[in-house]
């Protein structure tokens, strides 16, 4: 969890949430917003303003604060501390060159501490941009080695969380695998696209391309510093280069990969890209920095590049969701003005910093509204509502139950649902997921992406064996509640098997219910070894593995149920084939339906394959439309029937394109009684309790050599000490923390040590010591 610390929670912003309650975190959220940009306008205004003129300074700050990447991310927050830092480290590099005081290894420090990641590529910019430029200094040996011990000593007094981070992320996410490919991950020209206003939307979020808007003026201002006699080729040449490297690394795959710590951008690409806005937006100020006047060849010459820029976003318009026509009349109108200001007011007269800063803090604005009303958010009192009610049900469960279990709903919000309520959940989205966690719950047939993972494709044996001993559910019953109270239940998949546990309280909008057979999260277990393979897209296969390597019980619990003969409408089956079909008429509505008369009054659950998505076809159950949502693409298991002995299944799906695979489609039937007999005989284990954030402890007493296996996931960092002596521990399952007991009585202590912090605490002081010794 340090590295997840490390990810998010260590800017000093953050403190402002110690001022507020979770009901009312989104104010909380949009003031650290807010104040995080007027930083980025600050510090790019602290940068510019030493050495131009003070509008211009502002104009370029101000669009630095609110460009492309700053309202692409703006509620990624922890991105936000290093574009406010990375003006000052390039202002620090400066003052390193020319010899002068600096707080390079403040800065370098900061950048580490407040988010690792965005830190790196600042650092990784800072050490480019001081190569650019050192060439054109004397004395290079000595600067180039000055620069060196300071950045070496800002990254040895962030130790504390760079030792623990590094030792994670190589467990965790630097260990999953990359595809590498000299090729492009889109167009280059593509990205052009980009520069025009409102160039944003959710797709964009999710898959688009790097957003690096920056105004019309100041992208003619980047090309006027290209053409401009009066800056030095050689200039123009090291900043050319520099520029041309972090353009292709838009879109190259191995510089992507590169900025991006060698792993693939999962929704909003381009992460650096606050870097190049910010280098481009430089160029425009160092060539108004030299104050003179274009040529009329050069003017000609940029207003064809301004007519190419329209061209194009007209030729393109219909190849992109958020081209409209109001985006390009606005983007050629302000390239008009940028041309304007550089043809006849730049040079001309002593208003041109006021009409630059004007015209760009206009256009930033538009570009602002145009962008965000291109996205939807949640209502506060949404948020709010559950906030509140959820709240209410955990405080109330605490005191029910002190001991350690986890705890899941079936409605869905978000995946940090467990940190908002204060529950233990499986739910999570952390880009610094464990990935032996994620790939265990993907092969139980959990919804995942590779960095997030929810409560949707359970069963109640994956509820016993994972010590989800309580659910939260939705009170439909609920009545008397104002509707701007109400809560909102996004609710998909209901699971109807959760119907067979016990009710412990209502609550005006929600119900607690008890899993009597959930095990605890430490169980006595004759393991037959600590290695378990799993098959790749079998939900219900693997839930039985893991049953039977954890119980020792080799009775079948699911059983698999054989589909009739499909009614098809529209449809043929695929000669030579097993449940392929295809449409008769292309242009006509096709399905095919199962009728299945149910036996018992056990729970149903169909598997779907990884090869069938929304995309192939939609699916009904009794009349009622079940998503067929996933993320990543994989086998899930969704619960069609429970106590509707008797009754028909009516399965139908309709197709959506020509043909329908439905060879690797299964209908399993979970043997209920079976189940909570075999874990009421099983269920024969310690309580597990936490003292604190870092211990646990149990009793337990053992009339043979057992196996103490858990559900924490392994972590080198776990200490077990069994009255008084230290055990060996062992990875089981590929994921959980385990440990061989002998027979007799078990006085147990789990605690957690981080030792890769201890070390980095010692590191970070000694740097700290020599560094103040140094001074003195």
């Amino acid at each position: 969890m340090l590295a997840t610390n490390a990810y998010y929670l260590l800017s000093p912003f953050n403190l402002i949430f110690l001022f507020f309650n979770s009901k009312n975190l989104p104010i909380a959220v949009l003031l650290i917003i807010s104040l995080k940009i007027g930083f980025c306008g600050f510090s790019s205004f602290y940068y510019w303003n030493k050495k131009n003129n003070q509008f211009f300074a502002l104009g370029a700050s101000s669009v630095y604060a609110l460009s492309g990447y700053i309202i692409a991310n703006h509620f990624n927050l922890m991105w936000l501390d290093s574009a406010i830092l990375l003006p000052f480290i390039v202002d620090a590099i400066d003052k390193n060159l020319n010899k002068q005081n600096n707080h390079l290894i403040l800065i370098t420090f900061l950048l580490w501490l407040t988010n690792f990641y965005t830190g790196f590529m600042v650092l990784f910019f800072g050490l480019l941009y001081f190569v650019s430029k050192i060439f054109f200094y004397e004395d290079k040996k000595d600067t180039f080695f000055t620069y060196l011990k300071e950045s070496i000593a800002g990254s040895f007094l962030a130790s504390f969380i760079l030792l623990p981070t590094f030792f994670e992320m190589l467990a965790g996410k630097a260990s999953t695998s990359t595809d590498f490919s000299w090729g492009f991950q889109f167009a280059p020209y593509e990205q052009i696209l980009k520069l025009s206003d409102g160039a944003y939307n959710f797709q964009e979020m999710e898959s688009g391309l790097p957003n690096i808007f920056i105004t019309m003026p100041f992208l003619l201002l980047v090309i006027a510093y290209f053409l401009s006699k009066n800056i030095s080729w050689k200039f123009k040449l090291s900043n050319g280069l520099l520029f041309i490297f972090l353009t292709a690394s838009l879109f190259w795959t191995p510089l992507v990969l590169l900025w991006h710590m060698g792993q693939f951008p999962v929704w909003y690409p381009g992460r650096f890209s606050f870097i190049w806005i910010f280098f481009a937006l430089n160029l425009g100020m160092l060539f108004l920095q030299e104050r003179a006047n274009l040529l009329s060849w050069q003017k000609v010459f940029i207003t064809f590049i301004a007519l190419f820029l329209i061209i194009y976003w007209l030729v393109n318009e219909g190849n992109s969701s958020y081209i409209t026509n109001t985006n390009l009349i606005i983007s050629g109108l302000f390239l008009v003005v940028g041309i304007i200001f550089l043809a006849f007011i730049y040079g001309y007269t002593k208003f041109s910093g006021q009409f630059l800063a004007i015209s760009v803090i206009l256009e930033i604005i538009i570009n602002m509204i145009l962008s965000l009303n291109n996205l939807s958010y949640q209502k506060n009192s949404d948020y709010q509502n559950f906030a509140q009610n959820t709240t209410e049900l955990t405080s109330y469960l605490n005191r029910y139950d002190s001991n350690l279990y986890r705890t899941e709903k079936t409605f869905y919000r978000s995946d940090d649902d467990p940190f908002t309520a204060g529950y233990n959940g499986i739910t999570s989205f952390n880009s610094i997921s464990n990935q032996k966690v994620l790939t265990f719950l993907t092969n139980l047939g959990y919804f995942h992406n590779s960095n997030s993972y929810t409560n949707m494709g359970g069963t109640p044996l994956t509820d016993d064996l994972l010590g989800i001993k309580y659910y939260i559910e939705p009170n439909y019953a609920a009545e008397n509640i104002k509707n701007s109270q109400k809560m909102v239940f996004n609710n998909p998949n209901h699971r109807l098997d959760l119907d067979n546990y016990h009710l412990v309280h209502e609550f005006s909008q929600l119900l607690l219910l008890k899993n009597p057979d959930a095990l605890p999260l430490a169980f006595l277990t004759n393991l037959p070894n600590y290695k378990l393979h799993f098959l790749t897209n079998a939900p219900i296969t693997n839930q039985e593995r893991l049953y039977r390597y954890i119980t020792n019980n080799n009775e079948p619990l699911f059983t698999q149920v054989t589909f009739p003969h499909g009614q098809m409408v529209n449809l043929s089956e695929t000669p030579g084939s097993f449940m392929e079909y295809s449409k008769k008429q292309k242009t006509k509505a096709s399905k095919i339906s199962f009728n299945i008369k149910l036996k018992t009054n056990d729970s149903y659950y169909l598997e779907l394959p990884a090869t069938l998505s929304e995309q192939d076809c939609s699916l009904y159950v009794n009349g009622s439309e079940i998503s067929m949502e996933t993320r990543d693409s994989q086998a899930r298991l969704i619960n069609l029937a429970n106590n509707q002995k008797g009754q028909n299944l009516h399965i139908v799906f309709n197709l959506k394109n020509p043909t329908l695979n439905l060879s690797e489609l299964s209908l399993w039937h979970l043997q209920t009684a079976k189940l909570n007999k075999a874990m009421k005989k099983f269920n024969k284990s310690p309580k597990i309790k936490q003292i604190n954030p870092i211990v646990l402890s149990a009793l337990v007493k053992t009339s043979k050599s057992q196996t103490l296996a858990t559900t924490i996931p392994y972590s080198k960092n776990w200490l077990i000490i069994n009255n008084g002596h230290l055990l060996k521990t062992h990875l089981f399952a590929n994921t959980f923390l385990s440990v061989h007991l002998n027979k007799g009585s078990h006085q147990i202590i789990f605690i957690y040590v981080p030792f890769a912090l201890l070390i980095g605490i010692i590191l970070s002081v000694i740097t700290l010591i020599i560094l103040r010794k140094k001074k003195v």
